[in-house]
C-alpha cells in the first residue's frame, strides 16, 4: 500500500539534495559562467532522482526488464547525457538537436521493447497502425521538447521547470489511481529535484535558460506517461492532456501579455497550466472512488479479518 510519509521523505530529500549540489557547485568558482550553471542544474537533477529513488527503495532490474525499469535506467540517463553534450558552447545547436531527435525517435521502442505492442504478430494493418503510434508519439516528444526549449530561450526563467514539476506531480497521482503504483511513485523524485534546481538557480538570481533541466522534465513526463499507457490504465486523452498541458505557458508570448507586469503574467500561465492538471485529477479521482475504492475496502477488511 502506498505510503505518504515515505512520498514525503522522498520528495524532501531529492529537493534538498539537488538544491544543496547546484548552490555548492555554483559557488566553487566566481564568477560562473553559463555553461557550468547549466551542467550543476542537469548533475543536480541526476543527484536528486538518485537520492529520492534510494528512500523509495524503488527496484530496479538490470538488465532492464519492464518499460519503468527502461526508463529510469536507460532513458533518463541518456538524456541526462545528451543535455550535459548540448550545453557546451562547441556543439553546434543542430547536431543537438540531432541527438535529441535520434533519443526521442529511440524512446517509444525502447519502453516498448519485448512487449505484446512489437512482439505479437498481426496483420500488415495492424503493423503499420502500431508503427504510425510510435511515430505520433516520437513527433509528440520532440515537438514539445523544441517548442519549451526555445520558449525558455525567448523568456529565461523558472516558469517552465516549475510547471514541468506540477505536471509531472499530477501525472503520478492520475497514474496511482488508474492502479499503477510503482509507476506513480517514480515521478515523486522527479518532480522535487526539479523544483530544487529551479529554486537553486532563482537563490542565484540568474535569468539563464534551464535547457537542460526542461530537457530532462519533458522526457520524465513522456516517459510516465507514456507507460501509464501502454502498461497501465491511463487513458490516451488523460496522457496528451499532461503532456501537452505546460504548451500552455506560451501564453505569455501573447502581444497583450508580453508587457504586462511579470507578476500578473506569471499568474496567469500557472492557472492556465494548472486548469486542466485539475481537470485530469479530479476526473481519476472520480474514477478511483467509483472503481478501485470499493475493491481496495474488500482486500483491507479480509486483512484486517486475517489479522
Amino acid at each position: 500500500m502506498p505510503d505518504p510519509k515515505l512520498y514525503l521523505l522522498a520528495m524532501a530529500a531529492s529537493a534538498i539534495a539537488s538544491l544543496l549540489f547546484v548552490l555548492a557547485a555554483t559557488a566553487v568558482v566566481r564568477p560562473t559562467s553559463t555553461t557550468r550553471r547549466n551542467v550543476a542544474s542537469i548533475l543536480g537533477i541526476g543527484l536528486g532522482l538518485a537520492v529520492g529513488y534510494n528512500v523509495l527503495a524503488l527496484r530496479l532490474a538490470w538488465p532492464p526488464v519492464k518499460g519503468l525499469d527502461r526508463l529510469l535506467l536507460i532513458i533518463v540517463p541518456a538524456t541526462i547525457g545528451i543535455e550535459l553534450i548540448a550545453g557546451f558552447p562547441c556543439i553546434p545547436r543542430s547536431v543537438a538537436w540531432l541527438m535529441r531527435t535520434c533519443l526521442a525517435v529511440a524512446a517509444p521502442r525502447i519502453l516498448l521493447r519485448g512487449s505484446v505492442y512489437l512482439s505479437s504478430p498481426g496483420s500488415d494493418r495492424d503493423l503499420w497502425l502500431s508503427g504510425a503510434e510510435l511515430v505520433l508519439w516520437s513527433s509528440l516528444l520532440i515537438g514539445t521538447w523544441r517548442l519549451l526549449t526555445l520558449l525558455s530561450a525567448r523568456s529565461p526563467g523558472i516558469s517552465i521547470p516549475m510547471a514541468l514539476a506540477m505536471t509531472t506531480q499530477s501525472a503520478g497521482l492520475t497514474i496511482m489511481m488508474a492502479g499503477y503504483i510503482k509507476g506513480g511513485a517514480a515521478t515523486i523524485p522527479l518532480a522535487a529535484a526539479l523544483v530544487g534546481t529551479t529554486v537553486a538557480t532563482y537563490l542565484m538570481r540568474n535569468r539563464i535558460s534551464l535547457s537542460g533541466a526542461i530537457g530532462i522534465g519533458v522526457v520524465g513526463l513522456f516517459g510516465i506517461l507514456f507507460i501509464g499507457r501502454f502498461f497501465g490504465r491511463l487513458s490516451t486523452a488523460c496522457a496528451l492532456t499532461l503532456l501537452l498541458a505546460p504548451l500552455l505557458l506560451w501564453v505569455s508570448e501573447m502581444p497583450f501579455l508580453k508587457h504586462r507586469k511579470p507578476w500578473l503574467v506569471g499568474s496567469i500561465k500557472v492557472l492556465l497550466v494548472a486548469i486542466p492538471l485539475m481537470v485530469v485529477v479530479t476526473l481519476a479521482k472520480q474514477a478511483f472512488d467509483r472503481e478501485m475504492a470499493p475493491l481496495l475496502s474488500i482486500i483491507y477488511d479480509v486483512l484486517e479479518v486475517g489479522s
